[in-house]
């Protein structure tokens, strides 16, 4: 009886626990379908979907998370506003095209360049190894030998999942069970650590938001200055 009581306390104190916010940034290099993936997790067709420009930012329900989701576009010339979106990312959904083996290089050395970026180092990541489904494609040992993955992840104390997974098979009940397993993953760990890494993002977000307002007034002085200087040479209106 007494069992039963305490049983139902404790489901009563889970059903009234408040959502988990969670931000993820979702990243790796173009075409490697992260679009895609987003839009299966939403429930969407994955299918004919434009590269992004820039990033588009997704909300969503996982369970007991308020997930929101940074999908971060992957071209060469957008790849530097990635570091603008760290801060505030609770963890990391790197998307690889196991299937473009001309690109690993490529994207060991971007994956690199994430995972060593002060505020990514320590935070859980989930490598969705994509596209699966294409002929040629590699074998999740492949990739993480290619993309030194071990070894990467060692070295910044993040914790990891990969997942073999093909994010245009089907959406609804038929989208890729893995990229449903490495979220779960992803959350859970997140989950376990939730006090510490918010408390981390918390005073990494207000960190970079002192030093976005540092360089902007330190802009306007600059302008300032040049006008002042300008004025000088060309001297007092007549």
């Amino acid at each position: 009886m007494f069992s039963l009581m305490a049983n139902c306390c404790n489901w009563l104190k889970r059903w009234r626990e408040p959502a988990r916010k969670v931000t993820l940034v979702m990243v790796g290099l173009d075409n490697a379908g992260k679009t895609a993936t987003v839009r299966g997790i939403q429930g969407e067709n994955p299918e004919d979907v434009a590269p992004t420009v820039g990033f588009s930012k997704v909300d969503l329900k996982q369970g007991k998370f308020d997930v929101t989701i940074f999908d971060l576009g992957g071209g060469k010339r957008i790849r530097g506003i990635w570091k603008n979106y760290y801060s505030e990312s609770h963890g990391v959904v790197f998307v690889v095209d196991s299937s473009d083996v001309q690109r690993i290089q490529e994207t060991r050395e971007t994956m690199a360049e994430v995972l060593q970026h002060p505020r990514i180092a320590g935070k859980p990541v989930l490598v969705l190894a994509n596209k699966q489904d294409q002929e040629g494609a590699l074998a999740e040992a492949d990739i993480i030998e290619n993309l030194s993955l071990e070894k990467l992840v060692n070295e910044n104390k993040c914790l990891c999942q990969i997942e073999p997974c093909s994010a245009v098979l089907g959406y609804g009940k038929k989208f890729d069970k893995s990229i449903k397993k490495g979220m779960k993953w992803l959350l859970n760990n997140i989950a376990k650590d939730y006090e510490a890494i918010t408390e981390r993002v918390q005073k990494d977000t207000a960190e970079q938001r002192a030093q976005e307002d540092q360089d902007k007034k330190e802009r306007a002085e600059r302008v300032r200055r040049i006008r002042a200087e300008r004025s000088v040479l060309l001297g007092p209106e007549r």
